[in-house]
């Protein structure tokens, strides 16, 4: 809060008086080694797969200032590959103690819609263990993906995302005396 106090905004003018305005600006927090990189969380107990976020993503377009036709959708569903090449932020699940002293592995499969701004506006659990399904949504959530232009208008996406969960297994080197 108090950073956003700090912020300065040009006043929003109306019939040529600036008139007060209220909004809402989502601001995400997620910590430094959460943050996964090529898909992989920090200590390898999660990965996505969403292994490496690209720069682009292809997607239909028609001429400058043409509008979608009349009937075209305005949501589409593309295959989970096609999603990976938009997303642009990653956060790593928190693994629950639960599951982790439970032994619990794990792919969570997870029906994701990603609105015209690119943020997740609705996740569904499809399959894989109950324990890791809350750990995977809170994570996938917080998820950033370039819009999707469809004929050169935003749409919101329908796509799967997979959030995998691995134990590291700790072997210890035995040393031999003699």
């Amino acid at each position: 809060m108090e950073a956003v106090k700090k912020w300065k905004f040009k006043p929003f003018i109306k019939n040529g008086k600036a008139v007060k305005v209220s909004t809402t600006l989502p601001i995400d927090f997620a910590f430094r080694d959460k943050i996964m990189e090529k898909g992989v969380s920090a200590d390898g107990s999660a990965t996505s797969d969403s292994k490496t976020p690209q720069t682009s993503a292809a997607s239909p377009a028609l001429p400058d200032g043409a509008a979608v036709p009349e009937g075209v959708a305005k949501r589409v569903r593309v295959a989970s590959n096609v999603s990976r090449g938009m997303l642009t932020r990653q956060v790593a699940p928190v693994y629950p103690d639960a599951a982790r002293h439970a032994r619990i592995e794990g792919t969570v499969v997870l029906q994701a819609t990603i609105s015209k701004d690119g943020r997740i506006s609705d996740l569904k659990v499809i399959s894989g263990p109950k324990e890791l399904a809350p750990a995977a949504v809170g994570a996938v959530q917080q998820w950033r993906y370039r819009p999707y232009f469809l004929m050169g208008e935003p749409v919101e996406v329908l796509t799967t995302v997979q959030v995998n969960f691995r134990l590291r297994s700790v072997r210890l080197a035995r040393r031999h005396t003699g």
